[in-house]
């Protein structure tokens, strides 16, 4: 499973590439060329950056509660929290004004923006349907804290969330408290912490030393889980509608916004 290109998360690596092939097709396109007037390239580029800033600034509004507790979340993009709608209000309309004097221009700069976002919609989708056929729940049993058995891909129904994770791992310690206060609000939502590679006394402790409440700690000292996920770093997150389907894949540590933001997807 390919969640990212060395550290770049794939949904960074999409917008890159569809941003080339937008500058591409501005450059390749044939125009009048008039004194003064902007290049199509750069007036591309300037709609990305806008459109990513609007985006953004949606987002951080549209989920204030969440980050009025933590308000450096507000700069750890990495959460994937973005909104598609005021993107493409601003970068639209940003074009749309800065050629305003140049009608000329329209259509270059416009089928470069079109070419560019049918590629980031096309590469999007494509990838997020190769991940959900080929990730599923894993048929694999384990042990909770409490000794109970517990089924993996038992969802009985509801939405599940995987949480791989283990005590060494910086991100993993940052991110529980808001893991545990989002399984607390959301009963409805079967929240799974599956540690990875170490022992009952190691996570016994760990959990004594934070004093966390969590429920469904569960035990898997050989890392099976991760090695059917192939999942290669932590933590990981993963989200399961009711259905068994895989929604999203969270590389790394997530905030209280970027996490509520998926579950309201499932």
């Amino acid at each position: 499973m390919i969640s990212s290109a060395g550290p770049v998360p794939l949904a960074v690596v999409w917008v890159l590439v569809a941003t080339g092939i937008a500058m591409l097709v501005a450059s390749v396109m044939r125009g009048t060329t008039t004194e003064g007037a902007p290049r199509p390239r750069s007036v591309v580029v300037d709609m990305l950056l806008l459109g990513l800033l609007a985006g953004r600034a949606g987002f951080v509004i549209r989920h204030a509660g969440d980050y009025a507790a933590d308000p450096w979340a507000m700069l750890r993009i990495g959460d994937g929290g973005f909104l598609l709608w005021p993107a493409l209000l601003v970068g639209l309309g940003w074009g749309a004004w800065r050629l305003r004097r140049w009608p000329a221009l329209r259509r270059r700069v416009g089928a470069a923006a079109l070419a560019g976002l049918l590629s980031w919609a096309v590469l999007s989708t494509g990838a997020g349907w190769l991940q959900q056929s080929r990730v599923t729940l894993p048929a694999i049993t384990l042990s909770s804290l409490e000794g109970r058995p517990t089924a993996l891909n038992d969802t009985q129904g509801k939405p599940v969330v995987i949480n791989l994770w283990a005590s060494w791992c910086g991100p993993c310690r940052r991110e529980m408290p808001v893991l545990a206060r989002a399984q607390q609000r959301h009963p409805d939502i079967g929240f799974l912490f599956v540690n990875q590679g170490e022992t009952r006394d190691e996570v016994d402790a760990f959990m004594a030393a934070e004093q966390l409440s969590l429920h469904n700690v569960l035990l898997d000292e050989d890392a099976l889980t991760a090695e059917q996920l192939q999942v290669h770093a932590y933590p990981t997150t993963l989200f399961f509608d009711g259905q068994g389907r895989l929604r999203h894949l969270h590389l790394g540590e997530l905030t209280a916004a970027g996490l509520q933001s998926k579950l309201d997807d499932l």
